[in-house]
């Protein structure tokens, strides 16, 4: 998968970059972070690719879900951006 470096979603352009994390974050097993006030997503440098693209993917599913405005636990995102990277992953849809 190539991850983009904009996307669009609900209407709004996101910038996507790749870039460091702080220790803090890390600590907390933040991999990847959104900022819906200034449109952004950020990945973790440090990660695997793999790791990367479903980090990217978890962080579209929190896009979405902000716009949804659904009460979505962090833990049903985890799961549910797994699930959709393995699927795609798997099945050869991720180029």
């Amino acid at each position: 998968m190539k991850i983009p470096k904009k996307l669009k979603i609900g209407g709004h352009e996101y910038i996507v970059r790749i870039a460091p994390v702080t220790d803090k974050a890390k600590g907390a097993n933040n991999w990847g972070r959104t900022y819906h006030a200034t449109n952004e997503i950020l990945i973790d440098k440090e990660l695997s690719t793999t790791k990367q693209e479903e980090t990217f993917i978890h962080e579209v599913v929190h896009c979405i879900e902000h716009f949804m405005e659904s009460n979505s636990k962090e833990s049903h995102v985890s799961r549910f951006s797994n699930g959709l990277y393995q699927a795609l992953k798997d099945n050869g849809l991720l180029k």
